[in-house]
């Protein structure tokens, strides 16, 4: 896949639009019902952890460690010990032999478990460090318990946190399909209106991100010329457009639903990391992601709040629009991380990317 990022102006926006801008993200940082519909998502993100089956929670986490980078063995639950998962990390500054013990709780861990855990430390012949994991938090007795000691304890909030970092969006999807649809406070409802509709992204951060879209029958792409991305700002029919210029946002597409091809049932939207002026990039710098959607003068814009970006992918799908048999689009966060960027997403949906050419 070449890249050009010489994009064509579609649009130059008056003074009037760049402050319907500036107001509309105003009312994103200021918008305590999304306040709300996240502290109910974290709950729900916490209660999926805690129904979890005790090997399959403790396999999550070997997972996890295997992620960043750590070599790692389940212990036999017979004869733990009081560790479920061992892990060396071979980093010469910060690496060790590390114990791991997990617990699924609803309550707050005791400090007797902190310091049985201690107790396991100081008799292991091998270990270095230890690691206690919960899915609810610790008291103040137990942190100052830990003060000066090889022990890191990760709460509820915190592992939540490494495993979205670290690319774990799957584990999360229910809580993000059922704000979808709760609507009220939750997530406020997408209505689509026939006139067209700019979709706005934004995040916080320095970073650079481009926003891409996909043009669908089901999970193939119509065509080639149905991704509109860096090096290709628009369909054939101008259904769907990059558009640049707006100062408020970080990037924006004008979709018009109506238009779409008959065939088309599905709209796919994909936010990758500006790989080609900064090789090293990530979607680790993708915090605070919200997609937001002016459907119409007469309609409040739909905020969508998404999940941060994780340092293993390079490009990430935020969600897809789909059209029911009445004709009317609805959208549905279903996050997926690529790492091999923008190129692995459109081959997922059945794009051939040649591979570019040397130059001479």
């Amino acid at each position: 896949m070449s890249r050009s990022r010489k994009l064509h102006r579609l649009s130059n926006p008056d003074t009037a639009e760049r402050r319907a801008q500036r107001m509309l993200f105003r009312h994103l940082r200021d918008d305590t019902n999304a306040n709300r519909g996240r502290m109910a998502r974290r709950v729900r993100e916490l209660q999926l952890l805690l129904e979890m089956d005790p090997i399959e929670f403790e396999g999550l986490i070997a997972r996890l460690m295997e992620s960043m980078g750590m070599k790692v063995e389940l212990t036999a639950r017979s004869k733990d010990g009081g560790v479920d998962v061992r892990g060396i990390d071979t980093d010469p500054f910060r690496g060790g032999n590390v114990i791991v013990q997990v617990k699924r709780y609803r309550d707050t861990v005791t400090p007797s478990a902190v310091r049985d855990l201690y107790g396991t430390l100081q008799h292991d012949g091998a270990a270095t460090k230890a690691v206690l994991v919960t899915t609810s938090k610790f008291g103040p007795s137990s942190h100052q318990f830990v003060s000066g000691k090889p022990i890191t304890l990760i709460n509820g909030a915190e592992l939540v946190g490494l495993l979205k970092h670290h690319g774990f969006h799957e584990i999360f999807a229910p809580a993000y399909e059922e704000a979808a649809g709760a609507g009220g406070e939750q997530q406020p409802a997408i209505e689509v209106a026939a006139e067209p509709s700019r979709l706005l992204l934004h995040w916080t951060g320095e970073e650079d991100y481009d926003i891409a879209a996909l043009v669908c029958q089901g999970n193939r792409a119509l065509s080639d010329d149905h991704l509109v991305f860096y090096n290709n700002a628009s369909t054939p029919d101008g259904s769907v457009r990059l558009v640049t210029g707006y100062d408020d946002a970080n990037a924006c597409l004008m979709v018009d639903f109506e238009a779409l091809p008959a065939e088309a049932d599905r709209l796919v939207i994909i936010a990758a990391a500006d790989t080609e002026n900064h090789p090293d990039a990530t979607m680790a710098g993708f915090g605070g992601p919200a997609l937001i959607l002016e459907a119409g003068a007469d309609q409040d814009a739909a905020i969508v709040h998404l999940a941060d970006g994780a340092e293993s992918n390079i490009a990430m799908r935020l969600g897809r629009f789909d059209r029911d048999d009445a004709g009317n689009w609805d959208f549905t966060p279903a996050l997926a991380g690529y790492p091999g960027g923008l190129r692995q997403a459109v081959v997922a949906y059945g794009l051939e990317v040649a591979d570019e050419e040397p130059v001479a």
